[in-house]
């Protein structure tokens, strides 16, 4: 069945930057761009703060950042980071922000969104707790081009159990865009930015089966392993699984209070 609930990373706390790192040129984009749009916004809030890629540089920068995060073990990797809290940290759930209401002069989230079966009530919590004319910017992550692919191979072999509780890997846009237009928040602008990483789709083949990547949490050992058989035969016969696949854009989506 379809996992329910937020999910938290506290297993995945002691290898998530050695398997979600971007480089370090990509992660600078990001934060300039942040930074920019942040930059006299007050105090901005990172939910799913997780272990500071983002938010470590990004108070470097100069915003007056809070962060919080559901696994107080991926904040614990943050601390290790910055020898102690380099600004407020708070555990809590993303459906229920422990912040006034109008707290904030601007709020984000990465990577965050599909880890969230209630997922649009993170988003109304986001927009309580930012200020009317305070922006509100989301990177959901998600799949895109041959891993894409490959990933709703697995849905077809693995069905619910490799289908995580919130917003969906592949179609997250639009139904991101409705869920804020709900709210009267209006996307205002969109700007990709591209890391500079290239993996082949036998590499993440063989990465799968250990289980670093959240939708294979629930499935167990065997079942994953015959599956990712199963892919990897089936991917052979139609990609060049060996050859590095570049990433493909990714979109930072700004959303503004529609006047």
């Amino acid at each position: 069945m379809t996992r329910t609930g937020s999910i938290s990373f506290d297993r995945a706390a002691p290898y998530y930057d050695t398997t979600r790192t971007p480089d370090e040129a990509s992660t600078g984009r990001v934060v300039d761009l942040l930074a920019e749009r942040f930059a006299g916004s007050g105090h901005v809030l990172e939910v799913g703060i997780g272990t500071g890629q983002v938010g470590l540089p990004l108070a470097r920068a100069g915003i007056d950042l809070i962060g919080f995060d559901l696994s107080a073990a991926m904040m614990a990797q943050l601390r290790q980071k910055s020898t102690g809290d380099p600004f407020p940290l708070v555990q809590a759930d993303a459906i229920r922000i422990p912040f006034a209401d109008r707290s904030f002069g601007g709020a984000y989230c990465r990577w965050v969104l599909h880890l969230i079966s209630d997922w649009t009530d993170a988003l109304e919590e986001m927009d309580r707790v930012v200020s009317p004319e305070g922006p509100i910017a989301i990177e959901p992550g998600g799949l895109s081009g041959v891993f894409a692919e490959v990933y709703l191979r697995f849905v077809e072999l693995l069905g619910d159990a490799v289908r995580l509780p919130g917003l969906d890997l592949i179609d997250r846009e639009a139904q991101l865009d409705d869920a804020m237009d709900a709210l009267g928040r209006r996307l205002a602008d969109v700007v990709p930015v591209t890391y500079e990483r290239k993996a082949s789709v036998a590499e993440q083949l063989d990465r799968i089966p250990t289980k670093v990547f959240a939708w294979t949490w629930d499935v167990p050992d065997g079942d994953l392993r015959a599956a990712t058989d199963d892919v990897r035969s089936w991917a052979a016969a139609r990609f060049d699984i060996d050859d590095p696949v570049a990433d493909l854009p990714t979109p930072w989506r700004f959303y503004t209070r529609a006047a």
